[in-house]
């Protein structure tokens, strides 16, 4: 290890020498706000200089020299200062620009942007190679070509454009530019330290390159895995391996890199790991060594780069062509299941080597697509991110069984307690009394629904797309007498629930028109089947029909959109877990305090545990405690079932509302 101190621009002089920063390292990340930083110190420096007290120190430069090549510059592969130098370099590409002096253009060009030792079209040619995915818009900014829109929105290109217009402004109001050159940044020094790993095996960069990295912003998983498969050898064999492997991963999978390097590894050995995140990145770096340190670097690599041009069929954008497949994984990515993704991956690297056939995949990813509907409808996600990675060890059970989306089906309904795949009773009394309305997916169900009866699902985005409730959220004169006597319970009751919701394309919101007027814009101007189906064959909407809709509703999703062969339509995989949505006093912090019933405030009960109150002396379930008062009130729903939390407040606020949002 060789360490000495120098000028930077003394160093960045150099015509033997061209910095290249390997395909390891990170793209360019320097914001404005480190630009400014790296300005405000050149004029401290200049202003210190004038004063007699100059000098900035720059950190450390590491690097190591590849075998030299007679005829080329020497070749300095960058380990630490990437950044720094990259910055240096488009500060002196702006000046370059901003002065009119010809001779000082020249001088700038020919000492410290380009290498008049290596022949015009030489990437040597440019005394600092950047990784690929920044090379073509700094090798514009040096040379002064156009660069395309994509390169403008490149970090190189606007910290050049964030120098260029303070230097323009610094020179317009009369500043000498020179100085900032001359008095300022010629006076920043650095410590070179060039590693010999050839003589001193401790000098692995790898090693280095890691303990450098060990403080500050973290490598991502991404950045750690890439480097431990490319440190290490020849840079000739990295630049091959990074456009022949890596380049197209970053490609394929943008800005989900360390988490497809995670779903890989699941993949690998059908385990659950971390999110990948940065309060991870190093553990799941280390499993990641101990799953393929056996491995050739570059088999994995392009293994991992095969299975990226898979991976990106699982992400936003992502087509595989096939229409039945791309049908089913656009619905499983709006769920945001992708704590599967792993093992989804498994099913299309079997189809992609023609084990599934498109039909076998499409029918493959359908019942696992009902499997998670039903259970999001129950607001069900705890246990997902363990076991989805194990379904990949079953991917050859589903390939080898005669009807492979019955086996899918088998293999979901052996799951149980709170990965269990929930049956028709299930989903029928949770959407009786759900809150339908505030349910995160109620616009894509109900567009389901209408996709089932009409072979065509209404466009989410579409801004006249509404969710429309046909009885108002609030009441006004003539909806009370339509409702009759018992108009506030049904109210409560009723108006958030799936019978009462419908979707309409409108150009307005309906509110509180009377049910005739809204019947007629369902009937002629709403242009959905599902703002019709069971509701313009009413002449009055009250309690009544909204429960006939809503029993319809719910035996049509059952049957129709949700699915499931018959044997296990009624299976008993029932959780003993208590529900995420149950209510639960513990969690909203009501134990020892009263509630209130918002039809008579007069009435009030006081919590005592997480399910029970106390009432007159005795304990109760809130549920059956309604069912007693409003027997009292001499007002009773006729179905004899009653969402206790619906008709209970604390401090003004019902206990469902308190519930949706702890839960949300």
């Amino acid at each position: 290890m060789l360490s000495q101190e120098k000028k930077l621009l003394e160093m960045l002089s150099n015509h033997d020498v061209t910095f290249f920063i390997p395909p390891y390292q990170r793209n360019y990340e320097w914001t404005d706000e480190q630009c400014k930083v790296f300005l405000d110190d050149i004029k401290k420096t200049k202003g210190n200089n004038q004063k007699g007290e100059a000098g900035h120190f720059f950190g450390t430069v590491i690097y190591f020299q590849n075998e030299p090549v007679f005829g080329q510059p020497h070749k300095l592969v960058l380990i630490d200062g990437q950044q720094r130098i990259t910055t240096t370099m488009l500060f002196l590409a702006a000046f370059r620009d901003v002065i009119s002096d010809d001779k000082l253009k020249d001088f700038i060009n020919s000492r410290y942007l380009k290498n008049n030792n290596a022949s015009e079209e030489s990437e040597y040619k440019i005394k600092l190679k950047q990784v690929e995915t920044d090379w073509h818009a700094y090798k514009a900014v040096v040379l002064g070509e156009d660069l395309s829109g994509k390169e403008k929105n490149s970090a190189v290109y606007r910290n050049y454009q964030f120098f260029y217009n303070k230097l323009l402004k610094y020179r317009d109001d009369g500043g000498d530019i020179t100085t900032l050159l001359n008095k300022g940044l010629d006076e920043f020094r650095v410590i070179t330290i060039e590693l010999q790993p050839s003589k001193n095996p401790w000098e692995n960069p790898q090693d280095i390159f890691e303990s450098m990295n060990s403080l500050g912003k973290p490598l991502s998983l991404a950045d750690l895995v890439r480097n431990y498969l490319m440190l290490g050898m020849s840079s000739d064999k990295q630049e091959a391996l990074y456009h022949n492997c890596w380049l197209p991963i970053e490609r394929a999978v943008a800005g989900n890199v360390s988490n497809f390097v995670r779903d890989f590894m699941q993949l690998h050995s059908k385990t659950s790991y971390k999110k990948a995140s940065e309060a991870n990145y190093k553990e799941l770096y280390g499993i990641f060594k101990k799953l393929f340190s056996h491995l050739d670097s570059p088999a994995i690599l392009n293994k991992i780069s095969e299975y990226s041009a898979l991976y990106k069929y699982l992400l936003p954008e992502g087509k595989t062509g096939c229409t039945g497949i791309d049908y089913q994984l656009s619905d499983i990515q709006r769920l945001q299941v992708t704590t599967a993704y792993s093992f989804l991956l498994s099913l299309l690297i079997r189809w992609k080597e023609g084990a599934l056939s498109d039909d076998d995949l499409a029918d493959v990813l359908d019942a696992f697509r009902i499997y998670c509907l039903r259970r999001r409808l129950l607001g069900m996600a705890q246990g997902e991110n363990r076991i989805f990675p194990t379904l990949a060890g079953k991917a050859d059970d589903i390939v080898n069984a005669p009807d492979k989306k019955r086996k899918m089906f088998e293999i979901l309904s052996s799951q149980e307690a709170n990965l269990r795949l929930p049956n028709d009773t299930e989903i029928a009394r949770h959407l009786e009394t759900m809150n339908f309305y505030n349910f995160r997916f109620c616009k894509f169900y109900l567009a389901l629904v209408e996709e089932k009866i009409t072979k065509s699902r209404p466009d989410l985005e579409d801004r006249l797309l509404h969710i429309e409730h046909v009885m108002p959220q609030t009441l006004n004169d003539e909806w009370k007498e339509a409702l009759g006597n018992d108009c506030e319970n049904i109210h409560r009751e009723s108006v958030n629930t799936i019978g009462n919701l419908t979707l309409i394309r409108h150009n307005q919101e309906l509110g509180q028109k009377s049910f005739l007027e809204k019947k007629e814009v369902y009937e002629n101007k709403a242009g959905l089947q599902i703002a019709k189906t069971r509701i313009t064959d009413c002449n009055v909407w009250n309690g009544n029909t909204i429960k006939r809709r809503s029993d319809w509703i719910i035996q049509y999703i059952l049957t129709n959109v949700l699915p499931i062969p018959d044997n296990i339509r009624k299976t008993n995989n029932f959780s003993i877990t208590k529900e995420r949505n149950r209510m639960s006093f513990e969690k909203l912090q009501l134990i020892g305090l009263d509630i209130n019933f918002i039809a008579d405030q007069s009435v009030t009960a006081h919590v005592i545990n997480d399910c029970e109150v106390e009432f007159e002396g005795r304990k109760w379930h809130l549920s059956p405690l309604t069912r007693e008062i409003q027997t009292r009130r001499g007002v009773v729903n006729p179905s004899g079932v009653y969402q206790g939390a619906q008709y209970w407040e604390y401090d003004g606020n019902r206990l469902t509302d308190l519930m949706s949002m702890l839960n949300s």
